[in-house]
This record gives structure tokens, C-alpha cells and sequence, in this order.
């Protein structure tokens, strides 16, 4: 089975982060090296070691930055740099990961040997419908392949509705005992008046106030 079946793909989308600064710094890196080399600018250290080192990452980065990711009938395909292009078939891929917007790499796609492969598009939720929408006419067609999708969002989504309802009938309940509770019951009242001693004692301590003298009458 060929890794595309269309010359067109089902649906794209381009990599979140539109400008690789770690290329730019790079390529700097080997120009300046350069310029070392051909004794233009004398900008101090070794520039063959400064020029071997910016190609290096230059290249590095290039091969390994995903810039677009393509969705085709059995096949998911990860561009890099040219001529790198990552295809992943349907066939070999065990678990679509949708995790909360809280993880750094919401969509994930793990593969039945290998590593996962981060799905850092702009758009996470519309390729994420378009993913499995692929992947279910996929099974449909090949229902020999088991493809499992997951969302970390929907199963905390239950668990809180659990929760929440758990909480809804424990409250019910404390108020159904509580209506249902006898209310002819005795209520104890604290009325025990003070003995003569104590108030007594009570107004002995009391200070005595001095009548009012004025000097000037």
C-alpha cells in the first residue's frame, strides 16, 4: 500500500511557530564564520571552527524543524526541511493522544514502534477533527487495524461530571434527613437565674459613680 493514496491531501496545516529563530542564529553563526575565514573582519576566535558550527546546527535545525503536516487517506505526513519528509501510515499508528490545553504538545500521535510524534499545528482542534475523521474511514475500510484515540479532555470532563453529581445527591440526601429529622424534641434553654450571693457580689463590684460637682456653683 502506497503511503498516499491522492495526489492531493485530505487537509494541512503549517507548524505553530512561523519563524525558526534557532535557523536565523545559525546561519548568522556561518556568516560570520565566513567572513572570519576570508579575513574581511577580524571578529576574533577561530572562524573555521565558528563557519563548521553554524553549518552544522544550520543543518540540524533544518532536517529536524516540522513546518507543515498533511493529512491524506491512510497516511499522516510530517514535512521538515527538504527533501525530509516523515510518513506515518495508519496502519502503524496505536494511539491518537488529545491531551488539555494545558500540555505543551496537545496532539500527539504514537506509533506501534518508535517514538511519538508532537502535533504542533496552528489550528489543534480542526486538525484533530480531520485526524480522526481519516483515521474512523480508515477502520471502516480496515477494520483489521486497531487504532485506539484518546482524549485527556473528555475522560476529566466525565470524572468532574461524576463529581459533580456525587455531590448533588450527597447534598439530597443531607436534606431529605434533615426535613425528615423529628422536630418535637425538647430544646434545652440555659435558664438558671443567678443566686442572690452573686449578684450581690455583682453590685458590690460595681464602682460607684461620684455625683456630679461642678467648682463653679
Amino acid at each position: 500500500m502506497e503511503p498516499t493514496q491522492q495526489n492531493q491531501p485530505l487537509y494541512w496545516d503549517k507548524d505553530r511557530i512561523p519563524v525558526n529563530l534557532t535557523l536565523i542564529l545559525a546561519l548568522g553563526i556561518t556568516a560570520w564564520g565566513a567572513v572570519s575565514s576570508l579575513g574581511w573582519v577580524d571578529m576574533g576566535g577561530n572562524p573555521s571552527i565558528i563557519f563548521a558550527l553554524g553549518v552544522v546546527v544550520a543543518i540540524y535545525t533544518w532536517v529536524s524543524t516540522p513546518r507543515q503536516y498533511l493529512i491524506y487517506a491512510n497516511a499522516l505526513c510530517v514535512v521538515y526541511g527538504k527533501p525530509r519528509v516523515k510518513v506515518i501510515h495508519f496502519k502503524d499508528i496505536d494511539v491518537v493522544e488529545m491531551g488539555s490545553l494545558a500540555t505543551v504538545d496537545q496532539l500527539r500521535v504514537r506509533p506501534i514502534k518508535g517514538r511519538r510524534q508532537p502535533i504542533r499545528v496552528r489550528d489543534v482542534e480542526a486538525f484533530y477533527q480531520q485526524l480522526e475523521t481519516a483515521l474512523n474511514a480508515f477502520r471502516a475500510a480496515y477494520p483489521e487495524y486497531g487504532i485506539t484515540i484518546e482524549s485527556s479532555r473528555e475522560m476529566a470532563t466525565e470524572v468532574v461530571g461524576d463529581e459533580l453529581v456525587a455531590d448533588t445527591d450527597a447534598e439530597a440526601i443531607t436534606t431529605d434527613a434533615l426535613n425528615d429529622a423529628p422536630t418535637d424534641a425538647p430544646k434545652e434553654t440555659d435558664t438558671e437565674s443567678p443566686s442572690p450571693e452573686a449578684k450581690s457580689e455583682s453590685e458590690d463590684d460595681t464602682p460607684q459613680r461620684p455625683p456630679n460637682h461642678n467648682p463653679l456653683y
